[in-house]
């Protein structure tokens, strides 16, 4: 048998399953990335596929430009074979949708397979830093002034304090609280000590009385 040049001939251990398209999970970005380097990485696993010729791209939803992307190498595991691909994107672009296009002769009705990633501001929320005055200090909606932010923050402060002194107040109805618990337990220690003396006391007594009269009576 002759095979023109580029044949692949593939020789399996056992008979591969009916679907032998690609099998998608995806990972979305993490906050750590988005809310410190202000971007974000998409990432889709692909799995499971015959044969192993694929074609992996990105692009916004509804959108026809190929982005620029990065595409791991296929690995064989079993008699099937797995790959990987991951799109970064700035902040820009995180309040659009992103699709995965994937290409492969397996795919059903040899459709290609389009898999939508969420925007990343749908997912989260970045922590946006400020050095501005915050306004819910004030009143009123009015616009912050140094005055009105001065008062603010000593309104503030006084709030502080206030809470501060009501901690200190509940601080010291819990020490007083175990003051008298501590008073009353070694109250309720001292009584029953004093009522095991006076019960050997008595107990001394009644067996002394008890031997005297005895000595009468033998004499």
């Amino acid at each position: 048998m002759i095979f023109g040049e580029g044949t692949k001939v593939f020789v399996l251990d056992k008979k591969l399953p009916a679907d032998t398209s690609p099998k998608p999970t995806i990972f979305l970005p993490s906050i750590n990335e988005v809310n410190h380097q202000q971007a974000a990485t998409y990432l889709c696993l692909l799995e499971k596929f015959f044969p192993d010729v694929i074609k992996v791209s990105w692009k916004e939803k509804n959108g026809n430009r190929v982005l620029p992307s990065q595409q791991g190498n296929t690995m064989k595991t079993n008699d099937t074979y797995m790959t990987f691909s991951w799109l970064t994107v700035t902040e820009n672009s995180m309040k659009k949708e992103h699709m995965c296009i994937v290409k492969h002769e397996k795919n059903t009705r040899g459709k290609d397979q389009e898999i939508l990633f969420p925007a990343v501001n749908e997912v989260f929320t970045p922590v946006v830093t400020t050095t501005e005055p915050p306004n819910d200090c004030l009143k009123d909606g009015s616009e912050v002034t140094d005055t009105d932010f001065t008062k603010a923050c000593a309104r503030d402060e006084s709030e502080f304090a206030n809470s501060t002194k009501a901690c200190l107040k509940d601080e010291n109805n819990t020490v007083q609280l175990q003051f008298t618990y501590n008073s009353a337990y070694y109250t309720y220690l001292l009584l029953l000590l004093k009522s095991a003396i006076y019960f050997v006391t008595t107990s001394c007594c009644v067996f002394r009385r008890t031997g005297v009269c005895c000595d009468g009576k033998n004499s």
